[in-house]
């Protein structure tokens, strides 16, 4: 709801926490120059990222020229659930852009379904996310097209922050 206000240009207001329960109210706006053309031109909806697949084909979601999974592969309770839905929403010259830490957990993620982050049971060699990655975006007909470390700092109050190096890749 509130990503729809915005484009919408309501006035959204939060609250960020400052220090126990002590919050700072602050207002979301827009950059200048975001026109009204521009904010037509995004759809916001809620929908299971591991289901993409069944959601294409009862026409909940369509095709799209661009895919942004930012901090999600990681938090996925199946992963290649979504990495495997991916072509049938990516129309072709498309791009898909993932940026992930690979801080695989078992709150989020089962350890069977973790892409990597572990030692070869049998071999004892790394089994590297970025690796498995690479082979199963590959194996559904996507070509890496960029790749980098990107820094995200998350706020957690005014004296605590979290500081992340994720691996982002363009396909």
């Amino acid at each position: 709801d509130t990503a729809k206000k915005m484009q919408a240009q309501e006035d959204i207001r939060f609250r960020i926490p400052v220090e126990a329960e002590l919050y700072e109210e602050v207002r979301a706006v827009h950059e200048d120059g975001v026109t009204p053309q521009a904010l037509s031109k995004v759809n916001f909806f809620t929908g299971d990222a591991c289901d993409i697949k069944n959601m294409a084909e009862r026409g909940q979601i369509g095709s799209y020229d661009g895919i942004i999974m930012s901090n999600l592969l990681c938090r996925l309770p199946d992963p290649m659930a979504c990495l495997n839905g991916l072509n049938g929403i990516v129309n072709k010259g498309g791009v898909v852009v993932m940026v992930t830490p690979f801080s695989w957990l078992t709150e989020f993620t089962p350890r069977s379904k973790w892409l990597g982050g572990f030692y070869d049971p049998v071999s004892k060699e790394a089994i590297r996310s970025k690796d498995v990655l690479k082979e199963v975006m590959e194996d559904r007909g996507f070509e890496k097209i960029h790749e980098e470390e990107v820094p995200l700092v998350i706020r957690e109050h005014q004296r605590k922050y979290q500081y992340i190096v994720s691996e982002a890749t363009g396909w």
